[in-house]
């Protein structure tokens, strides 16, 4: 929205001579296709929440919630008994409907009638939620129901910037990256750094649109797989949810970068440290360049051009060779893709492209190293791999 001037000539915000304040949300039950939400009831659902996080391989989904994890059942209800009384935080449970049994819980908070402005917060999906259909549906419940029933102006996520997970997420979901908030809280006895996103009842009709055609029927195969994402979909709505002509782009040629393509290398290699959160320095930016070209080392740099001759892609890789197997190997890393070109297949052509390199090279192995946190990338690896029979997947946690 622009601004407008005053009496005064001086720029204001628009006019909201309708405007009062929201109501706030109450217990209420909400009904999807795949799942309902419920007000949280700790004797109703602390079993089957409890059994549902139990099925995760360790605590790390507790990481950045500022409960947890907990030693036993009766410690987890006593949490259960206390955030079922809150009421700012709300708490509700994800039902899932083909088992009727509790899989994750959030909440409302931050709740603010006056300037319609609420946050959906406390997201704990356990493993019998994560990459479903009842996730993204549970999201989008909540969300109408914030926008639709109750009428709020603003709707915010946030979460600590280190959480890769979540900032994914929260994009996936169509929030909008807003900015940092240094030393936000101290929790756990360490310090945060809060990411904030939000989405606008202006962005909302789009927003919304989206999810109804992601969750539709037809999007998903007879195996219950997405035919065309949730962020495929958004893009090709215009502001008012109505479809617009898919804009088709050609693949990416995938070549190596020269000494020539340092400028539009250096933005991609910083994009990847914000990323991960983390700033290596001019120093480390020009020593990795040197590296990537000389030709001492065994490491290759390859690039992903589009039409206009433009970046959208860059990826690392080095050679090996073992001592005890006599056999060489490769190391794919540093995957980064402008955010304008993900979900085009840019990610896809590199990692083949390293792939196609490595066999060429007589490299009887291809192993890439991301960060645990990275899911996206790490569920991009595991795709590709299947067409790929000698790919290997290293951990870097």
């Amino acid at each position: 929205m622009s601004a407008v001037l005053n009496a005064y000539q001086q720029p204001v915000g628009p006019d909201l001579p309708q405007w009062t304040a929201r109501p706030r949300p109450a217990r209420t039950t909400l009904d999807g296709s795949h799942c309902r939400i419920e007000p949280l009831d700790a004797a109703r659902h602390g079993d089957d929440l409890y059994a549902a996080y139990v099925q995760a391989a360790d605590a790390r989904d507790w990481t950045y919630l500022t409960v947890g994890p907990f030693a036993d059942q009766a410690s987890f209800r006593t949490y259960l008994e206390g955030a079922a009384a809150s009421t700012d935080p709300l708490h509700f449970a994800i039902i899932d409907l083909k088992t009727g049994r509790a899989v994750g819980t959030y909440s409302l908070m931050r709740i603010d009638p006056a300037n319609g402005v609420i946050e959906v917060g406390n997201v704990n999906f356990s493993p019998l939620l994560k990459r479903t259909a009842i996730s993204t549906e549970a999201q989008y419940l909540l969300m109408q129901y914030a926008f639709d029933a109750l009428g709020y102006r603003r709707y915010e996520w946030k979460c600590d910037s280190l959480n890769a997970p979540s900032r994914k997420t929260a994009e996936r979901l169509g929030f909008q990256f807003e900015g940092i908030f240094r030393q936000a809280l101290v929790y756990k006895g360490r310090s945060r750094d809060t990411a904030w996103f939000s989405i606008t009842d202006r962005e909302w009709p789009a927003v919304g649109a989206a999810f109804e055609r992601w969750l539709a029927p037809e999007n998903f195969d007879a195996q219950g797989r997405q035919r065309v994402s949730l962020t495929d979909i958004r893009n090709a709505l215009d502001t008012d949810g109505a479809a617009v002509p898919p804009v088709r782009q050609p693949p990416p040629t995938i070549r190596a970068l020269t000494e020539a393509d340092y400028a539009q290398w250096l933005p991609l290699w910083r994009g990847y440290q914000t990323f991960y959160n983390v700033t290596l320095g001019d120093a480390i930016d020009r020593l990795t360049w040197s590296r990537l070209h000389d030709a001492a080392e065994p490491m290759f740099v390859l690039g992903a051009f589009d039409s206009q001759d433009r970046l959208v892609g860059i990826v690392h890789a080095i050679y090996h060779r073992s001592t005890w197997t006599e056999g060489m190997y490769c190391y794919l890393q540093d995957l980064f893709t402008v955010p304008e070109s993900r979900g085009s297949g840019v990610g896809r052509a590199l990692i083949e492209a390293v792939s196609a390199h490595a066999s060429q090279a007589g490299a009887g192995r291809l192993y890439w190293l991301t960060h645990e946190s990275n899911e996206a990338g790490r569920a991009l690896y595991d795709k590709v791999a299947q067409n790929a029979g000698f790919i290997q997947y290293r951990r870097q946690p």
